[in-house]
């Protein structure tokens, strides 16, 4: 008989409880774009951060770097970099559509009380697992990342995923690391609407659309 690797015993959970609480938050979770001011404690912060600890990564590489950003202007200096990129997307849309698209609330970055920017940042040295590849260190920070949004909606709170930075800009208004590159900036903070759906759809800009799936 195999013996079970150390602290694996026993600690797998699982049953209709565990399984009925995963898919509510699942289907419960929103990409939050309005915040009230109400502070996050640190010590929620901190909790929240302890899903780096546990996120899978590609060659147990953990390749990521975060910081937490609650300075008002430094928050501002990141809204300036977002208002230009959003700027130049408007332009890819024109009539009504164009009219949706400057009506849409796409971020929260003033009004949420915490930004977080994740970098990726792997270690130095060949990485097991990223041969064929390469890009799999990459895909281990978004990874932890959506294992971060559920965990932020246990806590009864909101992230928004702000796509509409540059990358080169957020690297240059938050002090990161040598070597650390950002993917994403969230916005965490408590959630000003309660949304039933996403808000995209609620809005009208498109709606989900069934999973396409083969069978081999």
């Amino acid at each position: 008989m195999t013996a079970e690797p150390p602290g694996v015993a026993g600690e797998s959970g699982g049953g209709p409880a565990d399984r009925d609480s995963l898919w509510r938050i699942l289907a419960t979770r929103r990409d939050h774009r309005h915040f009230n001011p109400t502070p996050v404690p640190r010590d929620t912060i901190e909790r929240l951060l302890e899903v780096f600890d546990v996120a899978p990564s590609v060659g147990l590489s953990q390749p990521w770097h975060v910081t937490v950003v609650q300075d008002r202007a430094v928050r501002e200096v990141v809204h300036a970099g977002f208002r230009e990129v959003r700027a130049a997307e408007a332009e890819l849309f024109d009539g009504e559509r164009r009219r949706l698209y400057d009506s849409l609330r796409l971020e929260g970055i003033l009004e949420a009380p915490v930004g977080l920017v994740v970098s990726h940042f792997p270690p130095a040295g060949a990485i097991l697992g990223t041969t064929g590849v390469p890009a799999a260190t990459e895909h281990s920070v978004v990874a932890a990342i959506t294992l971060l949004r559920l965990a932020v909606t246990t806590e009864g709170l909101g992230m928004g995923w702000v796509s509409l930075v540059d990358p080169a800009h957020l690297s240059d208004s938050v002090p990161l690391p040598d070597g650390a590159r950002p993917l994403a900036y969230l916005c965490l903070g408590h959630p000003a609407l309660d949304l039933e759906e996403p808000l995209l759809q609620t809005v009208g800009w498109d709606r989900r659309s069934p999973l396409s799936v083969d069978w081999v």
